[in-house]
């Protein structure tokens, strides 16, 4: 990976020339409060861009996959049906995305198009997508008490998977280029090549920023042995179900879910339009069948769906990571304390002193 550095003072000289190649740019702004957002570039709002702000609680993944996408259009004409297919062909950057996001759309990359089967809406707006990773490096701003990137080993710097990488060294910007659309964008004279005493501050940033995080879990490999070996006792799906309201908010807000539902509605007396729907496990329709019939209508076994989905070794071999970034969204909006760091300790608590009984004394 070639590194370069530039400037503070030109740093969004890189939306800039993202805008006049075409892009539609998307950058995070910062609201009242804790609020902040991904919003495109404007004119107007181009200098309220910025680098250091928490990430946003809404993740950036609905510019590869929007929250509801229009799949094609069907208009009815003297009996009979014109369909027309409704594909995204948007040139667009989102600027200042963080590293736990960038591993969430590589996840979305191995489930969308990473096996026999190819989502081609996805895929269209995946290869018009250009990536730019911000590292966190502030402690105060880009670090959430909820943060835990560092257990599911996706930051605070991405290794992989952008275009390029910002870096903050304090008084100038590293800039990484992770891909050949990165390097050739580097290839100009306002950035210079960067030193092997860059790249030493680069490590001390780094490892100094590692030490900052407040939620941290070595439990996740024990967790991940159990839930793929359906070792964790009934009763503990069920006290983690008894915590789950049902909200489906642990799913919009989480950067690696996938799931989704696809429906027709009328546009107008001889139109109709297919959308597709984010969905959530979490919801008692989500795994409700055409004769009504439900067969994980238990919140508990809906809440089991979710956690063996994102940690069984099966997922994990299959997509090359767990469906888990650490970003911590699902800890900061969930009432029940059921986001992954409390389950991943509830579970460990639970299923560590009963794996060292034997089988006899195991009880359901």
């Amino acid at each position: 990976m070639k590194a370069r550095i530039l400037e503070p003072a030109r740093v969004l000289s890189i939306v800039d020339r993202l805008r006049s190649s075409g892009y539609e740019v998307i950058a995070p702004f910062l609201g009242r409060g804790r609020d902040t957002f991904f919003e495109p570039v404007t004119d107007a709002n181009r200098d309220r861009i910025q680098i250091h702000l928490p990430n946003p609680y809404y993740p950036p993944k609905r510019f590869v996959l929007p929250h509801i996408e229009r799949l094609l259009r069907i208009h009815r004409h003297d009996g009979t049906y014109d369909i027309e297919p409704t594909c995204d062909h948007t040139q667009r950057a989102i600027f200042g995305i963080r590293s736990c996001d960038v591993a969430g759309v590589y996840h979305l990359d191995r489930f969308y198009l990473g096996r026999e089967f190819r989502d081609v809406y996805y895929e269209k707006r995946r290869k018009n997508l250009f990536l730019v990773n911000v590292v966190c490096t502030d402690p105060e701003r880009d670090i959430d008490d909820a943060c835990f990137c560092v257990c599911a080993d996706t930051g605070p710097a991405a290794r992989d998977h952008f275009d390029l990488q910002l870096m903050d060294l304090g008084d100038e910007f590293m800039v990484v280029a992770g891909s050949a659309a990165g390097e050739a964008f580097i290839d100009d004279p306002m950035f210079r090549k960067a030193t092997p005493a860059h790249l030493e501050k680069r490590r001390q940033i780094l490892t100094e920023v590692r030490k900052q995080f407040k939620t941290t879990t070595s439990w996740f490999p024990a967790t991940v042995r159990y839930v793929s070996q359906d070792s964790i006792l009934e009763k503990t799906w069920e006290a983690i179900g008894n915590r789950c309201l049902e909200c489906g908010g642990c799913t919009y807000v989480c950067p690696a879910c996938t799931c989704f539902t696809v429906t027709d509605r009328h546009t107008g007396p001889d139109d109709i339009e297919r959308v597709r729907m984010w969905d959530a496990c979490a919801l008692g329709g989500f795994t409700r069948m055409a004769g009504g019939h439900n067969p994980r209508r238990a919140v508990h076994d809906r809440r089991n769906r979710r956690f063996f989905r994102k940690l069984a070794h099966y997922f994990i071999q299959r997509e090359l990571s767990m469906a888990c970034m650490g970003c911590g969204r699902c800890v900061a909006v969930c009432h029940g304390d059921i986001g992954m760091p409390s389950v991943v300790e509830m579970i460990r608590r639970a299923t560590a002193p009963v794996e060292k009984l034997p089988p006899a004394a195991q009880t359901p």
